[in-house]
């Protein structure tokens, strides 16, 4: 009887693995509909990987929710979940040059050097030191009296300092806000309205990563991220 028990419970477990994950399989093909070969296919969760063969075929063990990352050489990678994947996925072809990208960056860097030329006192200011206020001459000690004044100005003084923290933290926004848009964030996870936002404000990265990440890493965060927001999970601190 205990062998009967252990055999069923065997064959449901195993039957519970097969239907919590099964084969995902499909085409890739470039958008001239003609099948590319080499593309990868990776399983960001298990982080399983596979290669599309010379017909552009391809399959992947993935269960729902699972999030399938394709990406070649000479094309827009695409994040998208495991269920909505089509038969046939058609990747765009990457521009490697893109003048509308350079205008933008071209607009973020002029308008912080308008900002800073026309703020120039507050991103300038520094408290006076003592030897610029006070000054030994041979004639005796002498006192600058617009450094004094500069310096005995704590209110005014303490207001330039917070003044330009939000200036830097300005321009900082605007670095993350173009490159962490909603077009890469939509083409990326399929989001959309409500859902879309609320991601953005939950798993906006920081200034440093968005600065120092290289674009396959930014991209993995976006969809490692979005995985986390599908499933209900909060932003890693």
């Amino acid at each position: 009887m205990q062998k009967i028990l252990l055999l069923i419970g065997l064959f449901s477990c195993t039957a519970f693995s097969a239907a919590a994950q099964s084969a995902v399989t499909g085409t890739v093909s470039g958008r001239d509909s003609l099948p590319l070969p080499g593309v990868s296919v990776r399983n960001i969760r298990t982080n399983s990987m596979t290669i599309s063969n010379g017909n552009g075929a391809y399959s992947i063990a993935a269960g729902p929710g699972d999030t399938l990352f394709f990406s070649a050489m000479g094309y827009l990678s695409v994040g998208m979940r495991a269920e909505l994947v089509p038969a046939e996925l058609r990747l765009r072809t990457l521009v490697t040059s893109l003048p509308g990208v350079e205008v933008v960056q071209k607009t973020r860097r002029r308008d912080s050097l308008e900002t800073r030329e026309e703020f120039r006192a507050a991103f300038n200011f520094r408290r006076p030191k003592v030897h610029e206020v006070v000054m030994i001459t041979p004639v005796g000690i002498g006192v600058n009296i617009h450094k004094l004044y500069k310096a005995l100005s704590f209110a005014n003084n303490k207001r330039a300092e917070t003044f330009k923290r939000r200036l830097i933290t300005h321009e900082q926004d605007q670095f993350i806000d173009e490159r962490f848009s909603r077009e890469l964030v939509a083409a990326r996870t399929g989001l959309s309205g409500d859902s879309l936002t609320r991601f953005m404000n939950s798993f906006r990265p920081d200034y440093k990563f968005t600065v120092e990440a290289p674009d396959y890493d930014f991209i993995l965060y976006i969809i490692t991220a979005c995985g986390k927001f599908r499933r209900g999970q909060p932003a890693t601190p």
